[in-house]
C-alpha cells in the first residue's frame, strides 16, 4: 500500500472516531441510563439513526478524500495513455467504428450489476453493429475504480460493517447508505473546487478501460459515454480530461442523469439527454443545480443548448428506476413494446445516427418549397440522354451532372458524394447517365482544405427559429458527424438537385467495390443552370402560347443572326410566397439587349424541345464598352455617385463602363484586357421596390455584397471574347435555396426560377489587379495570391453552408456575408505577404531585382495589405478572428452581444454592402486597377409590379 493510501486511510479512521464519540447516543453517560430501559427494536432504530448521522458527517467529509489521496495533492494536466498491464489488452481483430462506456447509476458499490441493469447492457450489447464495443466494469464513483469493500480503498472497514450489518438485518440499509455516499460523490463531481481532480480521475478509469478494450490513441473513433442517473453527471465532468487524452469526438448518452449545468459541454460532440416528467431523480438535476434553469442562461448548459448539442430526448411516463423505470422489462407501452426495449431502441437511433430530425412546427413555406412544385424546376423533367446539335448548343461544361448525398450506411463506402453524370469528357462518354462517386483529390493541400471545413452537425435553437420563419437549412444533415464540403453541397437542400459543373482537372479512377466509377476533383463544384448553352436573338411568341417563342440562333460564320429558327420553351416561372415574380417572359423581345442576342442556358425537355432555364443579355459579357472614365478621382467619383444614380429611371436596361485610374487613349485601355487574364469580381446588388416588393423601410435597403472570380475567354459558338464570371459566395440561410459557395452567373444571376436579373439592380465589378490575378515564381519558389484568395472564399463559403456545424449562419454585428467575404481577402493577402517576408532567399531577390515585374506586383500586393488594413480596421486593432481565420461563424449574435458589438465596431467599414464595395473599389483604384463595371436593372422581360432599388450606403 503506498503511503498516500496509508495517509488516507489513517485520516479516515480518526475522522471515524471523533464522529462515534461525539454522535453515538452510548458515548454520553447521561443517556446511558435511557438506552438500557429502551427495547431492542428502540435499540435498533436509535443505533440506525446515530449511525445514518455518523455516515452522513463521514461521507460529506470524506467525499473528496479519495480523489485527494489518489491525486497526493498535486494537480496534472495531462492523462497517462500509456497502459501498464499489457496482459489486459485485446486487441479487436474487426473494424471498430465507436466505443461505448457504460457507467452505472448511484446505487452502485460492487462491479456485479443489479439485474435490470445486467439484463439491459446484455441486451444493448446484441443489438449492437459488430464494429462497436461496449465497455463495462467501471465503478464510476471511485478514482481508484475499486468497490466499496476492496481491502485498499480508505473506508473499506466502515463498508464491511456496513455490509455485515446489512446481512444481518435487510439490503435496503446497504443501498441507503451506497446511495447517499455516491450521491455526495457526484456532488464532488460538480463542485467548482474538488470536481477538477475528481474528473480528471474518472477519465483516468475510463481511458483505462478504452486501452484494455484495445483503444487506440489518436486513432480518431469517436467514444460514447453512456451515463446513467449520476453517472451522466461523473461522465460530463470527465469528457475534457478524455477529449484531451485520446483526441477524438465523444459522445453523452444521459440515461434520467442528474447532471450540473457547469460541465465542460463544449469538449462533448453532442449530448442525448434522455428524460421523464416522471422521473422524480432526474428533475432533482434543475433544483441542485442552477446552471440548469432556464434563468441563468449563461451556463454552459443553456449555451449548450442553444449550439445544438443538447438534445432532450422525452421518454414518456417512465420512472427513474424499479417498477415502470427506464429498464423495467415488464412494463408495457401502448405500443406493445416493454419500457426496456423502447429505452433499448432509442439508444440504437442515437448511435446508428437514425434519430428523427427535430419537427419545425408551425413552419412558414419557404419560397424553394413553391418553386419545385414546377415540373420544368425538376431535374428529372429532362431526359439524361440529350441529343442537341453541337453547332448551335453547346454543353455548359466538360464534366456536368446531379450531386446525391449517400444515404449515413453508403457514407465510409462513397467517402465524398455521389454524382449522377449529365455530360462527360469525351473519352467517358460512357459515363452518361450513370452514378459514380465523387471524391476530394489526395492532393495534400486539398486535404488540408477539406479537413479545415469539416464539421460535425447539430442543429442550433437559432437555426430551428430560422426554419420557422422559411428558411431553408440542411435538414439531411442534421446529427450527422464529420460533414465535409462535398456533402454539406449535395445535403443543402431536402433533395438531390444540386447540379454543378466540375472545374478541371478531373481524375477518373478505377471502380470502387460497388462496381462505381471515382472522379476525383481539386476544386469546388461549380454550380449551373441547366446543361447547354445556345446564342440567340428573339423574335416574337408563338400565337396562342404564353410560353413559347421563335428564336433564331447567331451564325458564326456571318457574324449576325441569320442561322437556323427554332421554337424554344421560356416558362413562366413560379410566383414566390409575396405573390412576385422572380422573372418574366414578358415582352423580353422587345428589350434593347436583343438587339445583340440573349445566351440560353437549358436543355431538352421529353418532346424535344429547348427549355430555357436561364438567359443572360451578351452585350453585358462582349469587350464593347458604352463609356469609358479615367482618371482616378473621376472614377472613385463615377463609383460613389453615378453608378447608382436614378436607378429607377434604369429599369430594364443595361450599362458597361471601364474605369482607368491612369488617363490613357481609349483604344489602349481597352487592349489591355486580354485572352486568359484573371479578374477579380465585386459585386453587389439592391433591393427590389413596386408594388410587389421587398420591405425596406425609409426606401432603405442595405443589399448584398460578394466576391468572384472572372476569366477573359474566347466563346465557342461566336469565337469572340467575352467575360466568364463564377461567384464565390458567402451566402447565408434563406428561404429560396441558394446554396453558398461558386456559382456560375447563369445560375446565380441569369436563373429565371432563382437568379436575381429579372428583378434586382446589380453592380458586377471586375478588377484587373495584378498583384492577385498573377503568380510569383522566383526561381523555382512559387506561390499563388489567386489561388490562396479563391481557397480562403471556398473556405468561407463551405463553414457558410453549415454555419461551422449549427446547422445556419447568422448576420450580425461581427459576422456577415460582406464582413466574411472581407476576411478571406484579408486573410489570403497576409498569408502570401508573411510567406515572401520569411523567406531570406525571396527577399534577396526582389532587392537584386528592384525593377521586375514581379517586384512591382509585390510593392503593389504590400500596399494592398496596407490599404486593406487601414480602411477595414479603421481603430487600429486587427480582430483576432481575421488574424487567425477563428472558428467563429454559425453563432447567434445573441449569444455574445458585447463582444460580437465590438467586433463589428473593430471592422465597421465592412458592415454596410454598399460601403464596403465603395471602398474596396478606392483600394483598388489607387493601386492603379482598371475596373469593367457592368450594371443591369431588372432585365429581361417586363414586370409593372416591382422597381429597382439602390443600396443604401452613408
Amino acid at each position: 500500500m503506498s503511503k498516500g493510501l496509508t495517509l488516507v486511510k489513517f485520516l479516515s479512521i480518526t475522522l471515524v472516531a471523533i464522529a462515534v464519540a461525539v454522535l453515538v447516543p452510548l458515548a454520553s453517560p447521561s443517556l446511558a441510563f435511557w438506552s438500557v430501559t429502551l427495547d431492542y427494536t428502540w435499540k435498533l432504530f436509535v443505533n440506525l439513526i446515530a449511525i445514518s448521522l455518523i455516515a452522513l458527517l463521514i461521507a460529506a467529509l470524506l467525499s473528496p478524500l479519495e480523489a485527494l489521496g489518489w491525486w497526493a495533492g498535486w494537480y496534472k494536466s495531462e492523462l497517462d495513455t500509456s497502459f501498464q498491464d499489457f496482459s489486459q489488452i485485446a486487441t479487436p481483430l474487426r473494424y471498430i467504428e465507436r466505443y461505448i462506456v457504460y457507467l452505472d447509476g448511484i446505487n452502485q458499490d460492487e462491479f456485479e450489476y443489479l439485474e435490470n441493469v445486467e439484463v439491459f447492457l446484455e441486451q444493448l450489447a446484441q443489438m449492437l453493429p459488430n464494429q462497436v464495443i461496449l465497455g463495462k466494469q467501471i465503478m464510476a464513483y471511485s478514482v481508484l475504480n475499486q468497490s466499496l469493500v476492496d481491502r485498499d480503498r480508505p473506508l473499506d472497514f466502515l463498508w464491511r460493517w456496513v455490509d455485515w450489518r446489512s446481512d444481518n438485518y435487510s439490503r435496503g440499509l446497504l443501498d441507503f447508505f451506497v446511495n447517499l455516499r455516491n450521491v455526495l460523490i457526484v456532488a464532488v463531481s460538480a463542485d467548482r473546487r474538488y470536481g477538477p481532480i475528481y474528473n480528471q480521475g474518472s477519465a483516468q478509469v475510463i481511458l483505462n478501460s478504452l486501452l484494455r478494450n484495445g483503444y487506440q490513441i489518436g486513432s480518431g473513433i469517436p467514444v460514447t459515454l453512456l451515463g446513467y442517473s449520476g453517472g451522466a453527471q461523473i461522465s460530463a465532468g470527465a469528457a475534457a480530461y478524455l477529449r484531451k487524452a485520446i483526441a477524438a469526438p465523444i459522445d453523452l448518452i444521459s440515461l434520467g442523469g442528474v447532471i450540473s449545468g457547469n460541465n465542460g459541454y463544449s469538449h462533448l460532440r453532442s449530448v442525448y439527454h434522455l428524460t421523464s416528467k416522471k422521473d422524480s431523480v432526474e428533475l432533482l438535476g434543475p433544483l441542485l443545480f442552477p446552471g440548469r434553469r432556464r434563468l441563468f442562461f449563461w451556463s454552459n448548459w443553456n449555451r449548450a443548448k442553444r449550439l445544438g448539442k443538447v438534445k432532450i430526448i422525452s421518454m414518456g411516463e417512465m420512472t427513474h428506476n424499479g417498477v415502470n423505470g427506464y429498464l423495467d422489462a415488464r412494463a408495457i407501452l401502448p405500443d406493445g413494446r416493454s419500457h426496456l426495449s423502447y429505452t433499448l431502441d432509442i439508444i440504437r437511433e442515437i448511435l446508428t445516427q437514425e434519430s428523427p430530425a427535430v419537427s419545425v412546427a408551425n413552419s412558414r413555406q419557404s419560397n424553394y418549397e413553391i418553386y419545385r412544385q414546377a415540373a420544368f424546376n425538376q431535374p428529372n423533367y429532362y431526359p439524361l440522354n440529350q441529343l442537341i446539335t453541337s453547332e448551335h448548343y453547346q454543353p455548359i461544361g466538360s464534366w456536368m451532372g446531379r450531386l446525391i448525398l449517400p444515404m449515413k450506411e453508403q457514407r465510409q463506402a462513397v467517402n465524398g458524394v455521389l454524382f449522377e453524370v449529365y455530360h462527360a469528357a469525351p473519352n467517358y462518354l460512357n459515363l452518361v447517365g450513370r452514378v459514380v462517386n465523387l471524391r476530394w483529390s489526395d492532393n495534400p493541400d486539398i486535404q488540408d482544405y477539406v479537413m479545415r471545413v469539416t464539421r460535425d452537425v447539430n442543429f442550433s435553437e437559432k437555426a430551428y427559429e430560422s426554419q420557422q420563419r422559411g428558411n431553408l437549412h440542411p435538414d439531411r444533415l442534421n446529427n450527422w458527424y464529420r460533414v465535409d464540403p462535398l456533402e454539406s453541397l449535395a445535403g443543402a437542400r431536402p433533395d438531390d438537385n444540386v447540379l454543378v459543373m466540375l472545374p478541371e482537372p478531373v481524375l477518373v479512377e478505377e471502380k470502387d467495390s460497388e462496381l462505381r466509377q471515382i472522379l476525383r476533383i481539386n476544386r469546388e463544384p461549380i454550380q449551373i443552370s441547366g446543361r447547354f448553352y445556345g446564342l440567340v436573338r428573339i423574335l416574337h411568341s408563338v400565337s396562342g402560347e404564353r410560353e413559347k417563342f421563335r428564336v433564331i440562333h447567331f451564325n458564326s460564320r456571318s457574324g449576325r443572326f441569320d442561322d437556323r429558327e427554332e421554337i424554344v420553351r421560356i416558362p413562366q416561372v413560379v410566383a414566390n410566397r409575396k405573390g412576385a415574380f422572380p422573372s418574366s417572359n414578358r415582352e423580353i423581345e422587345k428589350s434593347d439587349l436583343n438587339r445583340s442576342g440573349w445566351y440560353i442556358y437549358g436543355a431538352m425537355d421529353g418532346r424535344g424541345m429547348f427549355v430555357v432555364q436561364a438567359i443572360a443579355p451578351r452585350a453585358l459579357f462582349q469587350l464593347e464598352l458604352d463609356e469609358v472614365v479615367t482618371g482616378e478621382t473621376e472614377a472613385i467619383d463615377y463609383i460613389r455617385n453615378e453608378s447608382w444614380s436614378q436607378t429607377r429611371a434604369q429599369k430594364g436596361t443595361a450599362k458597361t463602363t471601364l474605369l482607368v485610374p491612369k488617363p490613357k487613349p481609349i483604344d489602349e485601355a481597352i487592349s489591355e484586357w486580354k485572352l486568359g487574364d484573371r479578374l477579380i469580381v465585386m459585386h453587389l446588388f439592391g433591393g427590389i421596390g413596386g408594388q410587389k416588393g421587398e420591405v425596406a423601410p425609409m426606401g432603405i435597403y442595405f443589399g448584398h455584397f460578394a466576391f468572384g472570380v472572372a476569366q477573359i475567354i474566347r466563346d465557342r459558338l461566336t469565337e469572340e471574347l467575352r467575360f466568364d464570371i463564377d461567384y464565390k459566395q458567402v451566402y447565408a440561410q434563406n428561404p429560396d435555396g441558394i446554396i453558398s459557395g461558386t456559382m456560375s452567373w447563369s445560375k446565380y444571376m441569369g436563373d429565371r426560377q432563382w437568379g436575381w436579373l429579372g428583378n434586382r439592380p446589380v453592380s458586377d465589378i471586375l478588377v484587373k489587379l495584378e498583384a492577385i490575378s498573377q503568380d510569383y515564381d522566383f526561381d523555382g519558389i512559387q506561390l499563388s495570391p489567386w489561388n490562396e484568395f479563391i481557397r480562403q472564399l471556398d473556405i468561407m463559403a463551405a463553414r457558410y453552408r453549415i454555419g461551422d456545424g449549427q446547422g445556419g449562419t447568422y448576420v450580425g454585428p461581427a459576422n456577415s456575408c460582406v464582413q466574411d467575404s472581407f476576411q478571406a481577402l484579408y486573410i489570403a493577402v497576409e498569408r502570401i505577404e508573411a510567406e515572401i517576408a520569411s523567406r531570406p532567399y525571396i527577399q534577396d531577390w526582389l532587392r537584386r531585382y528592384p525593377y521586375h515585374p514581379q517586384t512591382r506586383r509585390y510593392n503593389q500586393l504590400v500596399r494592398l495589405a496596407q490599404a486593406l488594413e487601414t480602411v477595414l480596421v479603421p481603430l487600429g486593432i486587427v480582430r483576432a478572428d481575421w488574424q487567425k481565420s477563428m472558428q467563429t461563424l454559425g453563432i447567434s449574435s445573441d449569444e455574445h452581444p458585447l463582444e460580437n458589438f465590438f467586433k463589428g465596431l473593430g471592422s465597421w467599414r465592412t458592415m454596410l454592402p454598399r460601403l464596403a464595395h465603395d471602398e474596396m473599389a478606392e483600394i483598388f483604384l489607387k493601386l492603379g486597377a482598371s475596373m469593367w463595371v457592368l450594371r443591369t436593372n431588372q432585365v429581361g422581360g417586363y414586370d409593372p409590379d416591382i422597381e429597382p432599388i439602390a443600396p443604401t450606403t452613408l
